[in-house]
């Protein structure tokens, strides 16, 4: 199809402009702790980097921010103003960022989160949807969310020139609600540190959290779309019964919204429920390792990259039945309803026959996969500057919309 055509094109010489192709990128997912959007963006932009070695990236922000590369071919363009700081992050995006794109005489912006700056005539724009969470569940959204997607989600994903998304069940969702697939699918991956974790290292991880086994594991925002209030009820009822009478439930992940009550029950219930807060990367191989299964009742997902993280790491996985969650799950999941009695019988099942532990899955998606194909969609943007500037680095396969390999 398209990408089969254009990778085709850019296997030939080009006698195109010289010039380098400039990308801009809406960095608000890489402000402060990096977690789901934020990994995914900083990820994609550490290949950005590699497979267009002589392109040049502007990210955007109105907060500081850790940029996913240090060289000279990556420039923070940092707002500012002294009212940018306070601004609420869309309103910032369509208010501010703008002009700061016109500024740098952009080919091409990499809306990462859904929306676009007002951008001058002839940028190409590539919009990322990760998910429809205010079309399916807007009860579970801020205030403010709910009014900015309303206002601009369907105009921006319209007007994108190339539309992607970040699994297949997104895609046929932006279908059903827009009438418009994504070109291109770029699912989230997981590198090999995300592997089965030794037994040093899963002791060493626990003492750190004073956290000891067994326990089951939820990794999530505090935020009502998890469902980390059911998930507490549940194993509070089933201790109850005199199940799971030792287990403890560690939970990794910030504060959210709409989650005082969870709150409370966390603290109610703190001689066994364990809340860890943010835990940085280089320990979740050993905490996914160490738990008894990992458990994710959420309401509904545009992925699920806590899911792809355990399954990588061999553990028992227990996750709601949603298309979504299926790409990231496989096979080897027990999938649920996200209900008392879905999440009761999923949990009975690790209890009572528990899954076998299994080594590394051989074939998850990669970063470099999902680089490439994003890569790809950017050259094609702009053929004239897909020359030696816009060439990818290596001949290497891409991806189509479909998750075929490309010649």
């Amino acid at each position: 199809g398209w990408l089969k055509r254009r990778w085709k094109c850019m296997s030939v010489s080009f006698n195109g402009s010289d010039l380098p192709l400039r990308i801009g990128i809406d960095g608000r997912a890489l402000q402060g702790q990096r977690s789901g959007v934020g990994r995914y963006v900083w990820e994609l932009c550490r290949g950005l980097d590699r497979l267009l070695p002589n392109a040049r990236f502007f990210i955007y922000s109105h907060l500081p921010l850790e940029m996913p590369v240090t060289a000279g071919r990556w420039q923070l363009r940092l707002d500012s103003h002294p009212l940018a700081p306070r601004m609420k992050a869309i309103a910032w995006l369509k208010l501010r960022a703008g002009a700061l794109c016109r500024q740098d005489a952009l080919d091409l912006f990499w809306g990462t989160c859904s929306f676009l700056p007002s951008l001058p005539r002839g940028v190409r724009t590539v919009v990322t949807v990760h998910d429809l969470n205010y079309r399916l569940v807007p009860e579970t959204m801020e205030r403010s969310h709910q009014i900015a997607y309303a206002l601009f989600f369907r105009r921006d994903v319209r007007r994108a020139d190339t539309l992607v998304a970040n699994s297949r069940g997104t895609s046929e969702r932006l279908r059903g609600f827009l009438g418009r697939a994504a070109d291109q699918i770029v699912r989230p991956a997981v590198d090999e540190a995300f592997s089965p974790a030794p037994a040093a290292a899963i002791e060493a991880c626990l003492a750190r959290h004073s956290l000891k086994r067994p326990y089951l594991l939820a990794v999530g925002t505090w935020e009502p779309r998890k469902n980390l209030e059911l998930l507490i009820e549940t194993v509070r009822d089933m201790k109850q019964e005199g199940l799971f009478p030792v287990h403890r439930l560690a939970l990794v992940g910030r504060s959210g919204w709409k989650n005082s009550r969870l709150a409370e029950l966390v603290a109610r219930h703190s001689d066994w429920v364990l809340p860890l807060g943010y835990v940085p990367d280089e320990e979740m191989p050993a905490l996914y390792t160490g738990a008894e299964a990992f458990v994710f009742p959420s309401i509904y997902e545009g992925f699920g990259m806590p899911v792809l993280e355990a399954r990588a790491c061999g553990t028992p996985v227990v996750a709601t039945d949603i298309p979504e969650l299926r790409e990231a799950g496989g096979e080897d999941a027990i999938y649920i309803q996200p209900t008392a009695s879905g999440l009761r019988e999923g949990l009975l099942r690790v209890l009572q026959n528990p899954p076998g532990r299994r080594g590394r899955p051989t074939s998850l998606p990669t970063w470099e996969e999902g680089a490439r194909t994003l890569a790809t969609v950017f050259s094609a943007a702009w053929p004239a500057r897909s020359g030696e500037n816009g060439r990818l680095a290596s001949g290497r396969k891409g991806k189509d919309a479909d998750g075929r390999d490309t010649p």
